[in-house]
């Protein structure tokens, strides 16, 4: 599985999202919370006049958070759009072949880049569900 990745650190773990799922970076902005959603929808965002929700990426993959992201990851798979929050782009490139499974079903697998371990999400399994439906 390897290819062109973006990735970000979440929380202080880097994971790296497929880049012909991802629409664009953005600042945070201004989200409005929406009441009575899952706890990782943080809100929905206008982003060019179409409304999405916005998932914390780190409370969708189970970590504990303890500031608010900064940036926005607008991803897309299939009919589902949402923005991802993360802390930080990293960089957008090549990453080798994952080498490494894992036991979470959002993840496709794991790879290591310059001695850390980075986990490849599976964009498909994070926007599905009835996270944002």
């Amino acid at each position: 599985m390897s290819g062109i990745y973006v990735r970000v650190r979440v929380t202080g773990e880097q994971y790296a999202l497929p880049v012909g799922g991802v629409l664009e970076v953005a600042e945070r902005g201004e989200i409005t919370p929406v009441p009575g959603a899952p706890p990782e929808v943080v809100g929905v965002k206008n982003f060019h006049g179409q409304v999405i929700p916005v998932i914390d990426l780190a409370s969708r993959l189970g970590l504990d958070r303890d500031t608010d992201a900064a940036l926005i990851v607008v991803a897309q798979e299939g009919e589902h759009q949402a923005g991802l929050a993360v802390d930080e782009v990293l960089e957008v490139g090549e990453i080798p072949e994952t080498s490494n499974e894992t036991e979470s079903e959002l993840l496709a697998g794991a790879v290591a880049i310059e001695g850390s371990l980075v986990g490849v999400v599976d964009v498909a399994a994070v926007l599905g569900g009835s996270v944002v439906s």
